[in-house]
């Protein structure tokens, strides 16, 4: 603890005055470190906001900087009520005809009517329930199925078994019969006539497999002494399910004797059609056909009639709700069959959503290059770009008129990374095909002017898109070929260079690859692939191989790998931002070392500080002390002296 102070007590001296301004003065090392330090952590902060900017635009030109992500194509339909369609980068601007005949459907089926969805068991008898799709199958163990399970048990089971990976959904439908009216419905994920649905094991006592005919249901008014009854032989043979509603026919509340005189009855169900029957005369108890495999039976004798008015309605059920179904089109004349409604691989890049069926209607398709999207992907390009200069030249500026110069002033960094990035746009791009008419962004209107940024002669744009498309896209995407189909670009990494290759491939009986060399030097053998040696001008290059017949054999292959200027912008930023060898991290890397070698020093003065404070203050308060004791002995002295 520093020692007291006792100012002026004995010469009137302010001492702590004194004490701050000879630490003042001793504080100045520190002091002149802190503004060193402040404007090293304000270079650090003009980096993370380079930094920052970098990313965005690397981020911006790896978005874009492949043919199927910049080179935008769109697709227009004459009825998009029938048909809708988009289209990729691979589709090639053109027109088709096409014709949706039918439309590809998912397979139904359902259990018949059940008493109640929750309450009532489903019945087990043992073993597993096996439900197969095309050709997958899902599996209800034995022991998850016991006399409690109910309808909406097993529809859980279903869609929660581990084998039901999106193959099916289960659901319970309400038809709105008065008894058992709850189903179990199965439903195909996948549409067409490859995923049908079948129950091969059933444990339960739920049909999924045979058509039904459920018992007349009487109408609450109900007067007759005669009751209909399902025939022996009924067996249902239509494919919808629906009700079926019959009427006693005559003079509303007359008793017709079944058996004494013809009795009409007619009859409508859910679909619309509609007729009748005749109970004839002597009629003794045979079955009498209604319509789809219907046939019902009265009770005869005496006492034994139906009265006019009377109705009773009879339900029947096929377990196919929906058949599963191929789509049917046709393109350009020809007809084909798709199992989805989504098309993918008849037309080259364009994708078709088959919407509803029209065998009479034919649906032109219109693919064309997009060059408003296109556009506006460069503007956008351009505009982030220019952000980042604009930040590049900011950390580095001069204000003359106030003299205060940015902290990266003279950064030789900066420069470096500014100089490299307007070289890859503002020069010709790097591994363009043979025939490109088009060879830097300034021939389609992008060009460098001023502090570096980039302008736009939309006109100039404009033209080169609708005059040349596919040339605006290779110079700016990545792009290659091979004069072998045999030998195929892979992949490549930010060190691969632009350029022609030459690649030499031997294979053995098997097709598989002894030696390969690219450029005369010796590649990696990775499988079917081939991998650029470290340090050439191929480094990261992956090449893929498929033998073009019996082997063995050579191959020899000249690859071209264009790198667009988005493909190189990303590849170079990746470098200036890499975490461990980038520019930034060594320019950063540097101003923390010095940061922290300053924080040191300062806490070492600082210490120093505190000790000088700590003998000022003890030599302060000694001197008041000993003035204070000579004062005292003056005061004595002059006391006895007189």
């Amino acid at each position: 603890m520093p020692n007291a102070i006792f100012t002026g007590l004995a010469t009137g001296i302010d001492w702590e005055s004194t004490i701050q301004q000879l630490l003042a003065i001793d504080s100045q090392p520190i002091t002149l470190l802190e503004n060193r330090r402040a404007t090293l952590e304000s270079q650090l902060s003009r980096w993370a906001s380079i930094q920052g900017q970098l990313q965005s635009l690397q981020s911006s030109v790896q978005s874009l900087d492949s043919l199927a992500e910049f080179a935008a194509k769109s697709a227009t339909t004459s009825n998009s009520t029938i048909l809708g369609a988009t289209a990729s980068a691979s589709a090639l601007p053109g027109s088709y005809e096409i014709m949706v005949q039918q439309l590809a459907r998912s397979h139904k089926i359902a259990c018949q009517g059940w008493a109640d969805s929750a309450t009532t068991p489903i019945g087990d008898t043992g073993g597993d329930l096996v439900i197969s799709i095309g050709s997958s199958t899902i599996t209800i163990d034995d022991a998850d199925i016991d006399a409690s399970t109910t309808l909406a048990d097993l529809a859980d089971l279903i869609n929660r078994d581990e084998d039901n990976d999106n193959l099916i959904s289960a659901t319970i439908l309400n038809d709105g019969s008065s008894s058992n009216s709850y189903r179990l419905v199965l439903t195909s994920v996948a549409t067409g006539q490859a995923n049908p649905i079948s129950v091969s094991s059933n444990p339960t006592s739920l049909n999924f497999s045979s058509s039904s005919i459920d018992n007349p249901e009487e109408s609450s008014s109900w007067s007759g002494t005669s009751h209909a009854a399902i025939g022996a032989g009924a067996s249902y043979t239509g494919t919808d399910n629906k009700t079926f509603s019959f009427t006693v026919a005559g003079t509303a509340g007359s008793h017709y004797t079944v058996g004494s005189a013809d009795i009409t009855v007619n009859w409508t169900d859910s679909a619309g059609t509609s007729g009748s029957f005749v109970i004839p005369a002597g009629y003794s108890g045979q079955e009498i056909t209604v319509a789809e495999g219907v046939t019902l039976t009265f009770a005869t004798g005496s006492g034994e009639d139906l009265v006019a008015g009377d109705t009773w309605d009879v339900d029947v059920f096929n377990p196919t709700l929906q058949a599963a179904q191929d789509a049917l089109i046709r393109v350009d004349g020809i007809y084909m069959s798709q199992s989805s409604n989504t098309v993918t691989d008849v037309i080259e890049g364009l994708t078709l959503e088959l919407l509803s069926a029209d065998a009479g209607t034919t649906v032109s398709v219109t693919v064309s290059n997009d060059t408003a999207t296109v556009e506006s992907q460069i503007s956008d390009f351009v505009s982030s770009y220019n952000n980042l200069m604009a930040t590049l030249s900011a950390a580095t500026s001069f204000d003359e008129e106030n003299e205060i110069a940015s902290p990266l002033l003279g950064d030789s960094t900066v420069s470096s990374i500014r100089g490299t990035l307007q070289a890859l746009v503002s020069s010709m791009v790097p591994g363009l095909p043979d025939n490109a008419m088009l060879q830097s962004l300034a021939e389609i209107g992008v060009t460098t002017g001023s502090g570096g940024m980039l302008s736009v002669d939309t006109a100039d744009l404009q033209d080169a898109l609708e005059n040349d498309f596919e040339g605006v896209v290779n110079l700016f995407t990545e792009s290659a070929s091979s004069s072998e189909s045999s030998v195929f670009f892979q992949s490549r990494t930010s060190a691969t260079h632009a350029g022609s290759y030459t690649v030499e491939i031997s294979y053995d009986l098997d097709g598989y690859i002894t030696a390969a060399t690219i450029n005369g030097h010796a590649a990696t053998i990775d499988g079917i692939f081939i991998i650029g040696a470290d340090g050439t001008s191929e480094a990261g290059l992956q090449l893929g191989f498929d033998p073009p017949g019996s082997g063995p054999g050579t191959v020899t292959a000249t690859v071209r790998l264009g790198l667009g200027v988005f493909a190189s912008l990303g590849s170079q930023i990746a470098d200036i931002n890499d975490p461990y060898e980038g520019e930034i991290y060594f320019a950063t890397d540097s101003l923390n070392t010095r940061i922290e070698n300053m924080n040191n020093q300062i806490d070492v003065l600082q210490e120093r500080l505190d000790q000088r404070e700590e003998m000022y203050r003890r030599q302060f308060n000694n001197l008041e002390v000993a003035l204070s004791q000579l004062q005292s002995q003056s005061q004595y002295l002059t006391s006895i002296l007189g």
